[in-house]
């Protein structure tokens, strides 16, 4: 009778992977750039922002009025109507956001508009590019990582587990 000369899985260490593998973190990064441009496309407002469409403004604000999402009863919706100045013009614009009222009638606010009023965003187009580019991608590869790490502790988990039942079947083999 023949023996198998190749060692069985108790008599060597299965390969050590790093967290995340040059082929994970390029994955990781195209599809937080994919998921960059997504929101980039369906936001309204934010292509024309990221594109140049919008002029940082000194703004006024007219009105303010609360109210709750659409479907969502329990979020509160804030609609600013602003107004600026740009030559003899007067222009306006609404702005909304989640949250309860953070401004005043009468409060000035620096907010990037486009000549229309159309687009109305808080941040500038640099720190907007960077969040998608950066930071989606950053996100991606975040979310990548605690998949991977849950991954490796549930298989540990499973290898210690089978460790105690073989010392408690070796415990039990050797009494008397």
């Amino acid at each position: 009778m023949t023996t198998d000369p190749r060692p069985g899985p108790e008599e060597h260490e299965p390969a050590h992977r790093g967290w995340l593998s040059l082929g994970d973190v390029a994955f990781g990064i195209g599809i937080g750039l994919a998921l960059a441009v997504v929101l980039a496309v369906l936001t309204p407002g934010t292509r024309a922002h990221l594109l140049g469409g919008t002029d940082q403004r000194e703004t006024t604000v007219v009105s303010v009025s609360e109210g709750p999402r659409p479907r969502e009863d329990d979020r509160t919706l804030t609609s600013y109507e602003l107004r600026w100045s740009e030559g003899d013009d007067v222009r306006t614009a609404t702005f909304r956001r989640s949250g309860p009222q953070e401004r005043e009638v009468g409060d000035t606010w620096t907010l990037w508009v486009s000549p229309d009023g159309s687009s109305v965003e808080a941040s500038s187009p640099l720190s907007t590019w960077l969040w998608l580019g950066v930071g989606m991608p950053a996100f991606v590869l975040l979310i990548g990582a605690l998949v991977r790490w849950r991954g490796r502790v549930m298989a540990r988990a499973s290898i210690r587990e089978a460790d105690r039942i073989e010392a408690a079947r070796r415990r039990r083999a050797a009494r008397p």
